[in-house]
């Protein structure tokens, strides 16, 4: 006569190794799987002012972004998205920044810069300032572009969004309504 009891014992101790290891596989396979992503960066306060026209200096149109606190920004890491379809037809975006060098004009925007309507931004030197021309966009710092006033003439109280994306997370960091002064 055999004594099988003894075999039962080890073959569910057996089994139970097995299941461990399979239910402690799958829980790596599926932390590891999902690829953890560094958060955006955190602008605790922005502001923002669109200045249509300086008494009739030509100098129209600027719009103007302020850092007021919170993390600073790579500008190689963000895209800026102009919405004046309400007040004008048209959108568009500055990618690629930091602006660079163009021949015979210095620091400016250019057609690597503009996704939409070229037209609708100043692609002169003085149609940009501040950290858009930079690597970093820090506390107490300003970015300023102008909106070309042929392309997208406003008037006073014409309201315009702007919103700064970081790109690596596509999260929307700064957003701001501006109406035109």
């Amino acid at each position: 006569m055999k004594n099988e009891k003894a075999i039962s014992p080890v073959v569910g101790i057996l089994l139970m190794i097995a299941i461990t290891l399979l239910l402690g596989v799958t829980l790596i396979f599926f932390a590891t799987a999902f690829e953890m992503q560094e958060p955006a960066p955190f602008v605790a306060h922005s502001s923002g002012e669109l200045v249509r026209d300086v008494y009739g200096s030509g100098d129209d149109q600027k719009v103007y972004l302020y850092h007021e606190g919170g993390d600073s920004i790579n500008v190689s890491d963000i895209e800026i998205v102009v919405d004046a379809t309400e007040v004008c037809g048209e959108s568009g975006k500055l990618i690629n920044l930091p602006a660079a060098n163009v021949a015979y004009v210095g620091v400016a925007l250019c057609s690597e810069n503009i996704e939409g309507n070229e037209n609708m931004f100043d692609k002169s030197s003085d149609g940009i300032a501040g950290a858009i021309k930079e690597s970093e966009f820090s506390t107490g710092e300003l970015i300023m572009f102008r909106i070309n006033s042929g392309a997208c003439p406003l008037n006073k109280g014409d309201q315009i969004t702007v919103k700064i994306i970081h790109t690596p997370t596509n999260t929307v960091v700064i957003e701001e309504t501006l109406t035109a002064s």
